[in-house]
């Protein structure tokens, strides 16, 4: 089974945690605002970076680097709001820049429906529906995103069959690469897993069906937050 590459976080280490914490203790601002232009500012940068890359927030009318700075802005407005006891600092502010983003391109899509005037252009189109449309497929990549990333991460948890696991893998690989797949008939996918793992179709619907608890009980999570609790 090829194994999948560890995604690296090397702009966000240890060090910048510990300049986090260093930063909350200090009552000295020349202090904080070296350490925070040394040691955060940095890897706040870099995470924004890689996040709005990540979501791609189509309906904020902002440029690249604007948008960037209001989520540098956003972070570093919680820094006082980390506590090291509950969690990494990684963990933490990439959950707060998955929520801001989600929160931000919401609110944008609502004033653009709001400023949006219903034209019936034909009668199998509604403009109104289009746009629901393509903010609910938005809202599924960003949760299938997660949910790929969550599997492959607790692989081995999830699994401890070296069979399933090797199934999980192929279809997580489906999930990861959608985008690129013209048919998904069931049947061909079926077959496309069974010559990648040489197993049964028995042992694939078992995999499926643990993959498939898993997705149902996060996207109701995810539904009960207004679809804002990203990565879970």
């Amino acid at each position: 089974m090829a194994k999948r590459a560890k995604k690296s976080n090397n702009y966000f280490t240890k060090i910048t945690e510990l300049a986090i914490m260093a930063y909350n203790k200090s009552e000295n601002p020349i202090k904080r605002e070296k350490v925070y232009r040394r040691f955060i500012y940095p890897a706040f940068m870099k995470m924004a970076e890689n996040i709005i890359n990540k979501i791609k927030p189509d309906y904020i009318d902002s440029s690249f680097a604007d948008l960037q700075t209001d989520l540098v802005t956003h972070l570093t407005q919680g820094l006082s709001k980390f506590n090291a006891g509950l969690g990494k600092a990684y963990s933490y502010y990439t959950r707060s820049s998955f929520n801001y983003l989600i929160g931000e391109n919401d609110k944008a899509y609502k004033k653009l429906k709001k400023d949006s005037i219903e034209l019936d252009i034909d009668e199998q189109r509604n403009i109104i529906i289009e746009e629901h449309n393509s903010e609910m497929r938005e809202t599924l990549r960003y949760f299938m995103d997660a949910y790929v990333d969550y599997c492959y991460a607790n692989l081995n948890y999830i699994f401890t069959n070296q069979s399933d696991i090797h199934v999980a893998d192929s279809l997580l690989h489906i999930f990861e690469t959608r985008e690129a797949i013209e048919d998904f008939n069931k049947k061909a996918l079926y077959i496309f897993i069974r010559e990648r793992t040489g197993l049964v179709t028995t042992n694939i619907t078992r995999v499926v069906k643990v993959l498939k608890a898993i997705y149902e009980e996060n996207f109701k999570a995810y539904e009960r937050t207004n679809f804002v609790n990203l990565p879970f």
